[in-house]
């Protein structure tokens, strides 16, 4: 029985994730070849096939299979020994690296952290941005939509706690511009004679609630209208607001509610989103998490207020 060379665990956890050489090796920052090399070798020394070469990347064998769930665990477990041991969990210091959607990121949660900064100069902030599934083995805390523990990317058998930080609904949006040059609608069905802008593909999909603006007030979903202009950016749909390009439905987080958009048919709103702060249960006991999840539902309580 040959032993498994447990440095080659995280290379081969990368590419199996990824699916791809090329990607896994710009995520380790290593060249393509000698990643290829070192999985080969990995390969070698177990005497088995671990990934199947196609056109589009690679995709593991059932003794990928095997090996890629015990990777798994253990680099989750070597993670989170690492964050334990190294931080000092009665102490505001050291880093925090928060895994969060483009949109919230960067249009909420950055504005937001000024105070907090200011006031713990010794706890350092790392922000990712993912617009796919959110995977926790890469932060301490998730700031997203609720996550079901079925697809939570580390092992069912580690807890996940999940604080409410507040509800944003969605509404309908469009700029003093647009609503001068083509009228504003007042009633749903009014929506049939106007220019709508919507996500190109699915969001919201943990609530099961995609393009609301495409079927308000016009019956069934055989009846949807076609949007105007469609984009895969929430970024890209409030701009194409401001620029006056059509009616768009979104979620009313401060930077929408205090721009130049009016809202539209204020009396109708969409459904509620709420965000959480997402974290292990290992990590329930630090100090410099707590003090942030305090901090920001601060700030958040004056938002629902507000509304």
């Amino acid at each position: 029985m040959r032993p498994i060379d447990l440095s080659k665990l995280r290379p081969f956890y990368m590419v199996a994730r990824e699916g791809s050489m090329n990607k896994a090796a710009a995520k380790l920052n290593v060249s393509q070849p000698s990643l290829s090399i070192l999985i080969g070798d990995l390969e070698y020394n177990l005497k088995t096939q671990l990934f199947e070469r196609l056109p589009t990347g690679v995709r593991l064998t059932a003794q990928g299979e095997r090996l890629y769930a015990f990777a798994e665990k253990m680099l989750q477990q070597a993670e989170s020994f690492e964050r334990v041991f190294y931080e000092k969990e009665d102490q505001a210091t050291g880093e925090i690296k928060i895994i969060t959607t483009p949109f919230v990121g960067s249009e909420w949660l950055v504005p937001s952290l000024d105070e907090f900064l200011n006031k713990y100069p010794d706890i350092r902030i790392k922000i990712m941005l993912s617009s796919e599934n959110i995977n926790l083995t890469e932060a301490d805390i998730a700031i997203c939509t609720f996550i079901p523990q079925h697809l939570l990317s580390v092992s069912k058998s580690q807890h996940l706690i999940q604080k409410r930080l507040f509800d944003a609904r969605i509404r309908l949006f469009a700029s003093p511009s647009y609503l001068e040059k083509y009228g504003t609608p007042y009633i749903p069905e009014d929506l049939d004679n106007h220019y709508l802008i919507a996500y190109k593909d699915n969001y919201y999909t943990s609530l099961g609630s995609t393009n609301w603006v495409l079927n308000l007030g016009a019956g069934d979903g055989n009846n949807s209208r076609q949007p105007y202009f469609e984009i895969n950016s929430l970024h890209g749909m409030f701009n194409a607001a401001l620029k006056g390009y059509g009616i768009v439905e979104l979620p009313d987080y401060p930077i929408i509610t205090e721009s130049k958009l009016v809202e539209v048919l204020p009396n109708i709103q969409g459904e509620v989103i709420p965000l959480y702060f997402s974290f292990l249960e290992n990590r329930r006991n630090s100090k410099k998490l707590m003090l942030l999840f305090n901090y920001l539902q601060g700030k958040t309580k004056s938002v629902n207020i507000e509304k």
